[in-house]
């Protein structure tokens, strides 16, 4: 099974609770292993300032992907 990470990220100063303010980053390769998934997406978590100004990683989590499946 492979996997897919997903970062969120908010605006400096709300939650991921406050949905309006945040995305859903998700990754454009999938890894092969659930651990290999939680290294890439803490990588891309700490990218998110880099690339989203005024934004911070507040989450992420590791999706299972169906054989076949490249994206959900």
């Amino acid at each position: 099974m492979m996997y897919q990470a997903v970062v969120i990220a908010c605006l400096i100063g709300t939650s991921a609770v406050q949905r309006d303010q945040c995305t859903f980053l998700e990754a454009q390769q999938s890894q092969e292993s659930e651990h290999m998934c939680k290294r890439h997406a803490l990588v891309l978590a700490q990218r998110v300032h880099k690339h989203m100004r005024g934004y911070e990683a507040v989450g992420w989590s590791c999706k299972p992907l169906p054989k076949g499946v490249l994206s959900r």
